[in-house]
């Protein structure tokens, strides 16, 4: 039975879990695929998987500009311009991932309108 205890302990994300809950319900596969497309859902499980990619990306992109603002301070300083901008570009790049890991946190049991 799912509610909002034992929601987590089901298997999401592809199509194929959609199309063998259906099957249970004697829904051929063809006609759930031509619905799911139909509806979008492809797409957003396909943006789904695409924003969680560029939530680990902008995670590596964090690592770098870290460890390039170390190398900054410690030839020019913490005062200098370049260490300033690349200041700047870690807040921003930081905060995009922050925003976006925070959407990919959200709790699975919601009903949207």
């Amino acid at each position: 039975m799912v509610n909002e205890k034992t929601i987590n302990s089901f298997k999401q994300n592809k199509i194929k879990y959609l199309v063998d809950d259906f099957a249970e319900y004697k829904i051929p596969e063809k006609i759930t695929r031509e619905i799911l497309l139909k509806r979008g859902i492809n797409k957003w499980l396909a943006n789904r998987k695409a924003i969680i990619n560029l939530k680990d990306e902008l995670k590596i992109d964090i690592k770098l500009q870290l460890l390039l603002m170390k190398m900054i301070a410690k030839e020019k300083g913490k005062d200098s311009k370049e260490y300033k901008g690349m200041l700047g570009e870690y807040k921003a790049t930081n905060y995009i991932r922050q925003r976006i890991r925070k959407i990919c946190h959200t709790t699975r049991w919601q009903f949207p309108d």
